[in-house]
């Protein structure tokens, strides 16, 4: 296999936009595929998971303001629920609404000091250690755990493809485009 650069016809400036834009659209393209099937199968597989009992530790809402072209402002909300549920005599604490929740961020401008777990480090290592979830206030859940990985639990087990369908197909159409433009590149250069 020979690489023929005389038949390359484009200029300095689109080649080097072409090399630059071409990989990241490429990563993007994957990703979004990878997340939408990821998520897909995650919340199949949540349909057979095991329900138990969990209690809300904080349920907060999350608003960020946009300025629109008029001069007003739009909220969009982002709802965060932690929970502590027992599987097993062992507890666990879980952010997560959907089982698709950790590939995707939990709030519009993520920030890891909110969508860590850790603050909650010292309540799972005393109720490890003794203390009952009952001595803990909050609001009764139905939670639902993967019974192979029980730290793995999400509040809502059904099917939302509207979450998880859109990045499916709006990464296959771009892998479509982009397979289209590398197979077009690589003909001119090996012929």
């Amino acid at each position: 296999m020979k690489v023929n650069f005389s038949n390359w016809s484009l200029d300095l400036l689109p080649t080097i936009f072409l090399c630059i834009l071409l990989p990241l659209f490429l990563y993007f393209a994957l990703w979004l595929l990878r997340t939408g099937i990821l998520g897909t199968i995650r919340m199949v597989q949540s349909k057979n998971w095991t329900p138990c009992e969990g209690k809300t530790l904080g349920s907060e809402i999350k608003s960020k303001n946009f300025p629109d072209d008029g001069g007003g402002v739009e909220k969009l909300h982002a709802r965060i629920t932690t929970y502590v549920y027992s599987v097993n005599n062992k507890y666990y604490l879980s952010n997560q609404t959907l089982a698709s929740d950790s590939l995707y961020a939990k709030e519009y401008f993520p920030n890891k000091e909110n969508n860590s777990l850790d603050h909650y480090d010292k309540l799972l290592e005393e109720l490890n250690s003794g203390r009952s979830i009952e001595e803990i206030k909050g609001e009764l859940v139905q939670v639902y755990y993967n019974p192979h990985n029980p730290s793995c639990a999400c509040l809502d087990n059904s099917f939302k493809k509207q979450i998880v369908l859109p990045p499916v197909f709006i990464g296959f159409i771009l892998l479509t485009i982009l397979g289209y433009i590398i197979f077009s590149l690589l003909t001119t250069l090996l012929a």
